[in-house]
């Protein structure tokens, strides 16, 4: 007889968080999913989804995953995920008002034992010096009251080719204890590599580099594309002609610029460190 999965509670039922809701409810897991929004609420309640994903629509009405402003579900959980925005405020420092707001209710709600994950963006010593410190003050250790991981989301909307099933992971904690139950959730949820990393800070680096990297080289074929064009060149045929190489060298063609929730904010929270 197989042993009954762990309950799961989301921290956010957006374009992250609602994707790994559905995805966990379809391996077998107990979802509650918290959410400040009443319409949204209502519609996943109803098996409707309030994004345009094609996994959602097609996967929310067969699954149940129970939404709600309650956050006393933190207390019947094993995991908790974070899957809050991470933006930027005014003077382009990076805001982690929600990602504090959503710790400072697992805490107000801990159950003992829990594996707390972080897939919200952050900067390179978040998970050491702002969230851990949260759960300390209220008396509560990592190792012994609970256990962390960093595992940095990469979901692409509207992706039709890539999504939170088949999107490789990486994952990186405090203690061997929450490396391994991190990485054995994730692989149970996912078909997909999951890639330990030495350190947490490690996990946190990962996605910060990789949304700079995009970053960076969108501006800078968009830039190519104002010099190319003066020159009479087509880049697009130039880009073609250098893919031809077969090693260093990454496409990017001109586009509308850079844009989105993550790509033009993460630069901010790389140089911030």
């Amino acid at each position: 007889m197989e042993a009954k999965k762990e309950t799961v509670c989301i921290i956010g039922l957006g374009y992250v968080g609602l994707p790994l809701a559905v995805q966990c409810a379809l391996k077998g897991y107990e979802v509650y999913g918290l959410e400040n929004d009443d319409s949204k609420i209502d519609k996943i309640n109803s098996g409707k989804s309030p994004l345009k994903e094609e996994f959602l629509e097609q996967n929310l009405p067969n699954v149940k995953v129970v939404a709600t402003k309650d956050p006393s579900v933190i207390k019947k959980s094993d995991i908790v995920i974070v899957c809050v925005p991470t933006p930027v405020d005014e003077s382009y420092f990076p805001d982690l008002g929600p990602v504090k707001g959503a710790v400072k209710t697992i805490v107000e709600n801990i159950n003992k034992g829990q594996l707390v994950v972080i897939e919200s963006t952050i900067n390179p010593g978040v998970c050491e010096e702002v969230v851990e410190p949260i759960f300390a003050k209220a008396g509560y250790e990592i190792g012994k009251d609970y256990e962390m991981a960093h595992c940095p989301e990469r979901i692409n909307p509207g992706d039709p080719k890539w999504n939170v099933t088949n999107i490789p992971r990486v994952v990186g904690s405090f203690t061997k204890a929450g490396l391994d139950k991190a990485a054995k959730f994730y692989a149970d949820i996912i078909d997909a590599s999951i890639m330990p990393m030495k350190s947490i800070r490690e996990a946190e680096a990962v996605k910060i580099v990789e949304n700079s990297f995009r970053d960076i080289n969108i501006a800078f074929v968009n830039e190519l594309a104002k010099s190319f064009d003066k020159l009479d060149i087509d880049l697009n045929d130039v880009i073609k002609g250098a893919s031809t190489k077969p090693f260093a060298f990454m496409p990017h063609f001109p586009s509308c610029g850079v844009g989105g929730h993550c790509i033009p904010v993460d630069p901010y929270y790389l140089i911030e460190r």
